[in-house]
């Protein structure tokens, strides 16, 4: 049996976390920039809040990160990835479109198979 170090026959749960946030990538980044839209919220008066013990700068602040670490372990596997196959990846992955003519469907299972890898091993999901 032919083993690849890319395989992740054995880790299906990593497989499938991985394909569904190389989904999401449009709405992470969506709600990201939306995020990006928003200010302060009202001015503040300078009086302490017992009922809300942080501020909507840095409740904005932790959300931007947090969207932003899921966002960067997709950025970084498709840095991992030929130019020439990003698009088709991206397109076969996110619009479910078919796979260009220019290469065979072994060349882009083998590429689909790597970005699944390279995101599921940035993003954590790989012990």
């Amino acid at each position: 049996m032919n083993r690849s170090r890319y395989s992740l026959a054995h880790h299906p749960e990593a497989r499938q976390r991985a394909l569904w946030l190389i989904r999401d990538y449009p709405h992470i980044k969506a709600r990201l920039e939306e995020l990006d839209g928003y200010g302060t919220g009202g001015a503040s008066d300078g009086q302490p809040r017992a009922h809300d013990p942080k501020s909507p700068v840095e409740v904005l602040a932790i959300k931007r990160a947090a969207l932003s670490a899921q966002l960067k372990p997709i950025e970084k596997a498709f840095d991992e990835i030929p130019e020439e196959y990003r698009k088709g990846l991206w397109e076969a992955i996110t619009a479910r479109r078919r796979y260009p003519p220019y290469a065979t469907v072994r060349t882009w299972k083998k590429w689909r198979q790597r970005l699944l890898w390279y995101t599921a091993f940035y993003a954590g999901f790989l012990e």
